[in-house]
């Protein structure tokens, strides 16, 4: 897959994110597919898999019931990687806004989405999601 391929998978895939699909999604990453928050805060474990991916996806539509309100900035693709800038717009199950920045770093294997790390908030996600 050439760099424009990768730019526009990258791209489809966190915007799919607005109102996540999972099998959709499944169709866009490889089976060994791997998702990490880049954080030390507990209760936030890697994403592993088609069926990982599943349950995430189940997790964060009842976190975010109207999707995640997902903006895409900007896109840097290069290799097997591409670094995407995004931020979230959206309203928590429990009516706390949630608004925050993130940075994607995704790997590609061949024509698939093999990784993604995401390095965002943890403190904002903490507040509106694990604290009273």
């Amino acid at each position: 897959m050439n760099t424009a391929g990768k730019k526009e998978l990258a791209t489809e895939f966190l915007s799919e994110f607005r109102d996540p699909d999972p099998a959709r999604l499944a169709t866009m990453v490889a089976n060994d597919f791997e998702w990490k928050v880049m954080t030390r805060m507990e209760g936030m474990p890697p994403v592993k898999g088609h069926e990982g991916l599943r349950n995430f996806v189940r997790g964060l539509k009842a976190m975010m019931p109207s999707g995640l309100g997902l903006r895409i900035d900007t896109v840097i693709c290069e290799g097997d990687h591409c670094a995407i800038q995004a931020e979230s717009n959206t309203v928590a199950a429990n009516g706390k806004k949630y608004n925050n920045r993130y940075h994607f770093d995704i790997r590609f294997d061949g024509d698939k989405i093999a990784e993604v790390r995401e390095y965002c908030d943890t403190n904002h996600a903490r507040e509106v999601f694990f604290s009273k």
